[in-house]
C-alpha cells in the first residue's frame, strides 16, 4: 500500500467469560490498535504484530471508562 498502512484486521480476546473484538493494523515496525473509540500504538519488536495486537486489546477492554467530570463551582 502506498500510505504504508497494512490492512485492518480483526483480533479478539475472551475476558471474564466474555468475548471482546478489535482492530488493528501493522505500520512499519508499529502495531495499532482500534477498540471503540480508543486508540493505541506500539513498537511490536520481536514478538509477532497479532500477538502484541492481543495484549495491546486486553489493556484497553480492562482501561476504566472515562467519566463525565462535574464542573467546578466557583
Amino acid at each position: 500500500m502506498s500510505d504504508g498502512y497494512d490492512d485492518l484486521r480483526y483480533v479478539d480476546i475472551e475476558l471474564d467469560g466474555v468475548r471482546y473484538e478489535g482492530r488493528f493494523r501493522v505500520s512499519g515496525r508499529s502495531v495499532i490498535v482500534y477498540y471503540e473509540a480508543e486508540i493505541k500504538f506500539v513498537d511490536f519488536g520481536m514478538h509477532r504484530p497479532e500477538t502484541v495486537a492481543r495484549w495491546m486489546l486486553s489493556d484497553l477492554v480492562r482501561r476504566p471508562r472515562s467519566v463525565k467530570k462535574r464542573p467546578v463551582r466557583r
